[in-house]
């Protein structure tokens, strides 16, 4: 087994964290859970409990890859950057279909705040699988 470096354990619990944070949000909303109803103003429950599917099938994608991502980068596993890269252009397609190809568009209901979390999100996203890439490469050589 190869010895992890010092980095390993706080980046894969940023990322269980931060994607934790993504997988509570998607649940809260799709069984519509009360508590995070709340903070939601009538429109913004509207349009994202009834997401277009290319949308919903991305941020799915998005949430989903990115926690299986940190999962498996907990235990070293080589696919964690596969996992990480399908999180990464989940959330973009979502990202892009929502702001572009949706009427009303996401930041006009969410504001320009949400349109920032989404982008935020992307980052991250790309982020960690450029780490994960990286540790595919130390673990290569070593």
């Amino acid at each position: 087994m190869h010895t992890r470096p010092w980095h390993h354990w706080p980046v894969t619990i940023l990322a269980l964290l931060i994607y934790a944070v993504g997988a509570l949000d998607y649940i809260g909303l799709k069984y519509q859970i009360a508590l995070h109803m709340a903070y939601l103003t009538p429109d913004q429950t509207a349009y994202l409990t009834n997401l277009p599917l290319v949308a919903d099938v991305a941020w799915a994608l998005g949430v989903w890859g990115g926690l299986a991502g940190a999962v498996v980068l907990a235990g070293q596993g080589r696919t964690a950057a596969t996992l990480f890269a399908v999180s990464f252009l989940g959330l973009i397609i979502a990202t892009a279909w929502l702001v572009y190809l949706t009427e009303p568009p996401f930041q006009t209901v969410t504001g320009m705040t949400g349109l920032y979390v989404l982008i935020g999100a992307i980052v991250v996203a790309f982020l960690f699988f450029l780490y994960a890439r990286a540790m595919n490469v130390r673990q290569a050589s070593i």
